[in-house]
C-alpha cells in the first residue's frame, strides 16, 4: 500500500496512511500536498502507521526526516504526530528522536486520541 493523504480542512490536519516508505516516496507525497489547493500553511500532519506492515531501517528513517525537514518550512507545518499500534515501534521512536534533535515538533503516540489532542494544541 503506497502513501496516501487526506486533508481535513476543518481540523487543519493532513492524515497520511499506507505502508512504510522511503525518502523518495515522502518527497513525492509532500510535493503533492504542497500543490493541493486544500492545503494551507499552519496545518498539522498525522502519520498513521497502525496498519503498516513492513518497518524501515534506521537509515531510511534518517532520509525521511531529512525530507520532512526540507518541506517543514515550505509547508508551514504546525506539528506532526505518528500514531502507532501499542508497543515499541522502532522507526517511529527513531523519527521522534531525530525530529527532537532537529527541533521539529514531531511526537509519537500509541493513542490516536492523544495524537489528535496534541496536534490541535496551540493552534489558531
Amino acid at each position: 500500500m503506497h502513501l496516501t493523504y487526506c486533508i481535513d480542512v476543518e481540523t487543519k490536519i493532513v492524515t497520511i496512511t499506507g505502508d512504510y516508505a522511503d525518502a523518495d516516496d515522502w518527497r513525492a507525497l509532500l510535493t503533492a500536498v504542497s500543490v493541493d489547493p486544500q492545503y494551507r500553511r499552519g496545518f498539522s500532519f498525522l502519520r498513521d502507521v497502525r496498519q503498516s506492515a513492513h518497518p524501515v531501517s534506521a537509515e531510511t528513517v534518517m532520509g525521511i526526516i531529512a525530507v520532512v525537514r526540507e518541506f517543514w518550512g515550505r509547508l508551514g507545518v504546525h506539528r506532526a504526530a505518528i500514531v502507532t499500534r501499542p508497543g515499541v515501534n522502532n522507526p517511529a521512536v527513531i523519527a521522534h528522536a531525530l525530529a527532537d534533535d532537529q527541533q521539529i515538533p514531531l511526537r509519537t503516540f500509541p493513542s490516536y486520541d492523544d495524537a489528535m489532542r496534541w496536534l490541535q494544541e496551540g493552534g489558531e
